[in-house]
């Protein structure tokens, strides 16, 4: 029998609607922001009211339908989508409201960063998001993992800023919980602000803080060394970020980029991305150490923060390529020399010249909540980087997924834990890594709010997955959702 013809009661009470291969919309439906994801779901319901997702999780349920749930469509992995079941397309909630004397954003969770930061600049009123620095990003998994913010050592992480949530449950019922909830509310309400998403229900809208920025235009810098050089610039910048104001941001990059000299040639660089949340002459004041160890090349401005998340929001992006993506929490001074020498070794012999590193620069406001304040447990994290390995023919996969995993093992050492918004198939004790001495609680609150494990992956919340991590590389979970 035809599968479609089972969906044709659900398709009539839906506002919104089912989409199969047979589709032309389907392909551009299950299309991530990783090329080397080809994950085939039975079908995508693009929903568009709240009631739809309940419709969505009963029908999933009478018919034996594993499910899972695509807001932005940047899971690190993969695991928005799923082979042979339902995906939840949140893509047409799109609905923002701003209510001004309260400074807070209502927003739904099919927005992506870039709307959100629009939307705000179209008001004139100043106000700024803790958003996504890759401003293509959903609001949904981004918060719900942390989130972190060129503006977070001023306001905190993005799950900090949440004033409510509404989801959709497993067993179909809606419920808004918040910063005022107890009970098992406030248990759920703590668990979605940093716990991962895809694991408690469906949320459909938040409402989030927005914030007056400290001066109208930030500072906004960008420079790049000579990757020779990294022991000595990085080394200063490891205990020089210590003395900053909260508002300023230094976040690191490493990777190819054109020559000064030849532009048409590319050459291994590292360098920063600055942006100092006041005004610009404080900004280019305290930035002037690090100038003075002579970058390469350097630009610098005066922009509004959505100005700026927009203009940059595009550098890290995969693009269709095929990538894998791993990552790592490190404290306070952690850029030692020999954490230096690691990134110096793996750079230099990356068997692809697209690859690349970022680092965020946290602290300031991020570390001030205890660490079991939220499910974000990494307060005390100062950098963390992101490798993204990057190649074009499924014949390149092996040798670079095997370089940026044997890079980040020989970076674990001087690691704190690890980040689950960059979630890693690959990474050993992934459940300590992302959740540390929060995890039990959270394995309470999943078993309260769904019981039978509707909302499942393979590092799902409650998961007993772990990755065989023999010689060689068993690159399996790299290419699933589910493990069962």
């Amino acid at each position: 029998m035809n599968p479609e013809t089972s969906f044709v009661q659900l398709q009539r009470q839906l506002s919104g609607h089912v989409l199969f291969a047979s589709d032309p919309a389907y392909g551009d439906a299950v299309e991530i922001d990783n090329g080397r994801i080809h994950l085939q779901p039975l079908c995508v319901v693009q929903v568009n009211s709240t009631e739809d997702v309940a419709l969505c999780l009963r029908f999933a349920a009478q018919n034996g339908l594993r499910l899972t749930v695509k807001g932005g469509g940047h899971s690190a992995t993969g695991y928005s989508l799923n082979a042979g079941g339902m995906v939840i397309d949140m893509s047409l909630l799109k609905a923002i409201s701003l209510d001004l004397e309260h400074k807070v954003l209502t927003v739904q969770m099919g927005l992506r960063w870039s709307e959100v930061y629009t939307y705000l600049q179209d008001t004139g009123t100043g106000l700024i998001p803790i958003g996504g620095g890759c401003s293509s990003v959903g609001l949904a998994g981004f918060i719900q993992g942390g989130g972190y913010s060129f503006v977070s050592r001023s306001y905190g992480m993005s799950a900090d800023n949440v004033r409510s949530a509404t989801l959709v449950l497993a067993d179909g019922s809606v419920r808004t919980v918040g910063i005022d909830s107890s009970g098992e509310d406030g248990e759920l309400f703590w668990a979605l602000r940093g716990g991962g998403g895809g694991n408690w229900g469906v949320v459909v809208s938040m409402d989030i803080d927005v914030h007056p920025p400290k001066s109208d235009k930030m500072f906004t810098a960008k420079l790049r060394f000579a990757a020779d050089r990294a022991q000595q610039v990085i080394g200063f910048y490891n205990k020089w970020v210590e003395t900053l104001p909260d508002a300023m941001a230094i976040y690191g990059i490493w990777g190819n980029s054109p020559d000064p000299a030849r532009p048409d040639q590319s050459i291994s660089t590292f360098g920063f991305t600055v942006i100092y949340n006041g005004h610009y002459a404080d900004g280019a004041s305290l930035l002037q150490p690090l100038l003075a160890l002579g970058p390469l090349t350097c630009a610098i401005d005066a922009l509004t923060l959505p100005e700026f998340e927009l203009i940059n929001g595009s550098s890290t992006q995969v693009e269709g390529r095929s990538g894998y993506i791993r990552a790592g929490v490190m404290p306070p001074e952690a850029f030692s020399p020999a954490a230096i020498a690691v990134f110096e070794k793996y750079m230099a012999c990356a068997p692809s010249k697209d690859s690349f590193l970022v680092w965020t620069h946290a602290g300031g406001h991020i570390s001030k909540p205890a660490a079991d304040a939220t499910a974000f447990v990494h307060r005390g994290g100062r950098f963390i980087p992101e490798l993204k390995a990057m190649w074009d023919t499924p014949g390149q996969a092996r040798a670079n997924i095997e370089w940026a995993h044997a890079f980040f093992d020989a970076l674990a050492p001087h690691f704190c834990g690890n980040y689950v918004n960059y979630i890693d198939p690959l990474l050993a004790n992934w459940t300590a890594q992302y959740y540390g001495a929060n995890y039990a609680r959270l394995l309470r609150v999943k078993q309260a709010v769904d019981p039978v494990n509707v909302f499942r992956f393979q590092q799902s919340v409650g998961s007993d997955f772990e990755p065989g991590l023999a010689t060689p590389l068993d690159l399996a979970p790299l290419n699933r959702t589910f493990i069962d």
